[in-house]
């Protein structure tokens, strides 16, 4: 069995690590004393994070709706398709 997230908690889920990871690195960044690469590292596995989850379809964002859903890019698809 896969675990799955549908759109809307998606969209929660990607936007509540967003906001700690970047929480996280606020804080972190004065007690660090400048080596601010450390922080930039942080960033930067915090969005791979979210990159292989989404790759591997655990997550499913939308983008609070911006993102087109995959039945909608079918569609767009299918109508380029006729239209030629």
């Amino acid at each position: 069995m896969k675990f799955q997230l549908g759109r809307k908690s998606s969209d929660l889920f990607v936007t509540i690590y967003i906001i700690s990871t970047l929480f996280l690195r606020f804080y972190l960044e004065p007690q660090l004393n400048g080596q601010f690469l450390i922080s930039i590292g942080l960033g930067v596995f915090a969005l791979l994070f979210i990159w292989a989850l989404a790759k591997s379809k655990i997550i499913n964002p939308s983008f609070f709706g911006l993102w087109p859903g995959e039945a909608e890019e079918e569609a767009e698809a299918g109508n380029s398709r006729v239209a030629s």
